[in-house]
């Protein structure tokens, strides 16, 4: 998905446990407090995960930061509403889902190309300087 091991093996946990979240509602009719408040323990984690990558490779993460701090507040939110009768559990479902999918593709891929770069700031070098030019070596004339 992002080309970080790290990132996207959260991202496909992430991704099953919201069907198990999906199936579990199914099969009880109800929202199972439990698996809700473990597939936002997951997000928070992931959230960590990135903050923690970013920060380890000295990106600026203040506007993606928020993004997480804003979905993390909607859908703790809606996670504790969903207690309420008549509450559209497979909309909140539905919500997680789509935020996921569009903040992976908004905001995530972009977090995964900087990072890529990384090793080469850390190496001291500009990523342009770990492909120089070639170099041939000096031509004689055979006169």
């Amino acid at each position: 998905m992002v080309d970080i091991p790290e990132i996207d093996e959260q991202h496909a946990r992430l991704f099953e446990q919201l069907e198990i979240f999906k199936a579990s509602c199914l099969e009880h009719n109800a929202v199972p407090a439990d698996e809700a408040e473990a597939l936002f323990n997951a997000l928070l984690d992931h959230c960590r995960t990135e903050e923690r990558l970013a920060r380890e490779a000295g990106l600026d993460f203040h506007r993606h930061g928020e993004k997480h701090a804003t979905m993390l507040h909607s859908i703790r939110n809606v996670l504790n509403d969903m207690e309420r009768p008549g509450i559209n559990v497979f909309g909140v479902i539905r919500y997680i889902g789509c935020w996921f999918e569009r903040h992976i593709r908004e905001e995530d891929k972009n977090l995964g190309l900087y990072l890529r770069q990384v090793p080469c700031a850390n190496q001291g070098q500009r990523f342009s300087e770990m492909f120089p030019e070639r170099q041939f070596p000096e031509q004689r004339s055979a006169f």
